[in-house]
């Protein structure tokens, strides 16, 4: 069986495809080196990928596709091309579109709904959930949240459809993008959120803020942006209201999962706010048995389009081999030897800055060991420089970091795996660590098995010259850019910036 999802929207535009024996991603901000791409006729821009892959449109057996369907204002913006008729209401249904079949497929479009997508999505991961919450700005039909137990639609909440400003929203996925809006923040506004997040760190609580009893359809009242407009050139007091502001989101977020689950769920979270890692330690330390994918936001939809058309077609699983290392991007001709991985080591342990580039790229926005930027954590002012000299973004923005998983407790407060870098932790000796550490004691953390073994062995070799296998990691990128796809990418990035060097397989570039 040959099958084929796709996520077509005006952004984060990505394509899964199975040939009967391997399944291939592709996320295409990594191939246009454009974050969040998509398209704006994504029924017509997508196709180069059939001639990449030897795609032979007559013989692939189904098609899924993923489109943000949320009404009339939406589709009159060119996102839903007029030519196929929809009904947004729908969970599944086939569709008919013409150019599709002008190129030659044959087999039935499947459309699915953007957040039955999300759930779907989670067949890479080992541990599968039989409860899924999804949250972000909205999906099909204007939902922003849902539930579902057992692929069944329990629970859900919707916008008012008023895009593109959505004033008024519940949604806190819109919510953080106009607070980014409102502080002028720069990029693109699918960014805004983390950046308002790492304000968090920066505040107090403030009494004044809204009190906590708010439900999830509440958070427009909580996030007040009147109050938000009045007091733009007061720096201390919109800290102070970011900061709680979202520790009471973070409760009632937490009250709304309590609501739904029950002791024995393995329970799913996804969606765009999936990526908030306060939150989602909140929602961990209460609820054990929650999982959250690398892809949790749109950049996973196709994953969840093939995993539908398996099902339809009452398929085996589908391999999973890599996950999630599965960017179908330029990977190296070899593999870091021994010796590479113990000088790679001593780079760090001299204080260098190096770029990482190994295997195939992640899937999702975190650099988990494969496409990084590592530092060694003890630098004082190595935060700064990455920011400015290399990263090119806003100084207050912190950094994660790796440490070998089964080491994790002794640096950080925490138990147990988490390879997806999707919660923040406390740093047990944040003096220790100044490069990693927040303005709050946190870190976003990325534990390493020994599954990853050239990244386990970097992390072990350093160990051995330092006394702790913990390393900065970030993407190799720079600020507005997406993670590099291409080895071209990789190098345009370390001649251009503060990079000292650049590990690329099995050979090192350092500059003088």
């Amino acid at each position: 069986m040959k099958l084929l999802g796709l996520r077509l929207d005006a952004h984060d535009a990505n394509v899964t495809y199975y040939d009967g024996e391997t399944v291939r991603y592709r996320s295409f901000e990594r191939d246009y080196q454009c974050k969040h791409v998509g398209f704006e006729d994504g029924i017509y821009e997508w196709t180069r990928i059939l001639e990449d892959w030897n795609i032979q449109p007559w013989f692939v057996d189904g098609v899924c596709i993923i489109m943000d369907c949320a009404g009339t204002e939406y589709e009159r913006m060119g996102v839903v091309h007029q030519s196929i008729a929809i009904n947004s209401k729908e969970i599944s249904e086939v569709v008919d579109i013409p150019f599709f079949r002008d190129i030659g497929f044959r087999c039935p479009i499947h459309r699915i709904d953007h957040h039955y997508a999300h759930t779907l999505s989670f067949w890479p991961m080992k541990v599968k959930p039989n409860i899924h919450f999804v949250f972000d700005g909205f999906g099909d039909d204007w939902m922003y949240r849902s539930v579902w137990r057992d692929d069944e639609l329990i629970d859900y909440g919707k916008t008012e459809g008023i895009f593109p400003s959505q004033q008024g929203s519940p949604s806190l996925g819109f919510i953080m993008t106009r607070m980014g809006a409102a502080l002028q923040m720069g990029g693109h506004y699918l960014d805004q959120a983390g950046k308002i997040m790492a304000l968090k760190a920066f505040g107090k609580h403030n009494p004044d803020v809204c009190d906590k009893s708010l439900g999830i359809d509440d958070l427009e009242i909580l996030w007040d942006f009147d109050v938000i407009d009045r007091h733009l050139n007061d720096q201390q007091y919109i800290m102070d209201y970011i900061h709680t502001a979202h520790e009471y989101t973070e409760q009632i977020y937490l009250r709304h999962f309590q609501k739904f689950v029950r002791p024995d769920d393995i329970v799913g979270y996804s969606g765009g706010v999936a990526q908030n890692t306060i939150i989602n330690k909140v929602l961990k330390d209460a609820i054990p048995n929650l999982v959250i994918p690398p892809h949790a936001y749109d950049q996973g939809l196709s994953l969840g389009a093939i995993e539908f058309l398996r099902r339809e077609h009452n398929l085996m699983p589908l391999p999973s081999e890599g996950f999630p290392f599965m960017q179908d991007d330029q990977a190296p001709t070899s593999r870091p030897s021994t010796k590479t991985i113990k000088d790679t080591a001593e780079l760090l342990a001299q204080g260098k800055i190096v770029g990482w580039y190994q295997g195939h790229g992640e899937v999702g926005p975190r650099a988990l060991g494969n496409r990084s930027i590592l530092m060694n954590p003890f630098d004082q002012h190595g935060k700064d420089y990455i920011n400015n000299k290399v990263k090119h973004r806003e100084p207050f923005r912190p950094f994660g970091a790796s440490v070998i998983e089964n080491k994790v407790s002794q640096y950080f407060y925490w138990n147990g795996p988490s390879p997806y870098m999707l919660y923040v932790m406390d740093v047990l000796e944040p003096d220790r660590f100044p490069c990693i550490t927040h303005a709050d004691g946190t870190c976003r953390v990325n534990t390493v098995s020994p599954e990853q073994e050239d990244y386990y062995t970097l992390l072990q070799e350093y160990e051995k010259l330092t006394g702790a296998p913990v390393l900065l990691n970030t993407s190799l990128n720079k600020g507005g850019k997406p993670i590099a796809g291409r080895i071209g990418d990789a190098l345009g990035l370390y001649y251009e910036s503060g990079l000292d060097s650049i590990v690329i397989g099995d050979e090192i570039k350092d500059k003088p």
